[in-house]
């Protein structure tokens, strides 16, 4: 295909952040060096939006506003990326933004995932699972320069770890996980130890100002969350 006619697709990134003493760390995950898009990068837990993203019914299992949602991120559906942000994290890290979620839920969901990828409303539904949307706040736009083979329209979010799940990779798409401080995934980038793309990079720039996960998420993002 040529260049300037690859069809660039919506896709969702999320941040987690946690408190430790080394200072506040993020969750970043080295993608397969097979991967057709940066292979070998070290990123964030994220991929493209699915169709069923779009379900109208997720509004019964998040707490979202649609309208704010839209105007937020300036497109309409714009839901879709706050479920797809918390269905590409617990298929690719297993950790799984959820009320009242725990490790056993995470994995078993994870699981689930890997058999029957484009389930994720329906296992929601017959487990009556509700989405913690109202954690994860809106940060910023990416969009792949010409020359790639695959372009994405990413949105960039955050949110605090929820406690007591201790992070899984999937082993196909993430082949290492990891919790680090930006400044030191930034030090791993310069030490040519870590592929890091710009958007990557640029974030962890940004979260390097802070030192609590509080002051983070204080100063970084917008929110959708009903009131």
């Amino acid at each position: 295909m040529n260049p300037a006619h690859v069809p660039i697709e919506p896709a969702a990134t999320l941040i987690l952040v946690r408190d430790s003493e080394q200072g506040p760390q993020i969750l970043m995950q080295q993608r397969s060096q097979d991967a057709a898009f940066v292979g070998g990068a070290w990123v964030f837990p994220g991929g493209k939006l699915d169709q069923s993203d779009f379900e109208p019914r997720w509004l019964e299992h998040c707490d979202l506003c649609q309208q704010s949602a839209d105007q937020l991120l300036e497109v309409d559906q714009a839901t879709a990326y706050w479920v797809a942000a918390i269905r590409e994290t617990v298929e690719e890290a297993g950790i799984l933004m959820a009320s009242d979620a725990n490790q056993h839920q995470a994995l078993a969901l994870q699981q689930h995932l890997q058999q029957q990828p484009d389930d994720f409303l329906g296992y929601c539904r017959k487990n009556n699972i509700q989405l913690s949307t109202n954690h994860i706040q809106y940060v910023s736009r990416w969009i792949t320069p010409e020359g790639s083979p695959k372009r994405y329209d990413t949105r960039f979010f955050i949110a605090p770890w929820p406690h007591h799940q201790p992070a899984q990779q999937d082993g196909h798409e993430a082949v290492e996980t990891v919790w680090i401080t930006p400044q030191q995934a930034l030090e791993n980038h310069k030490q040519n130890q870590w592929l890091l793309i710009l958007p990557t990079l640029t974030t962890l720039q940004q979260l390097c100002h802070y030192d609590s996960c509080e002051a983070i998420l204080s100063h970084i993002g917008q929110s959708a969350s009903k009131a």
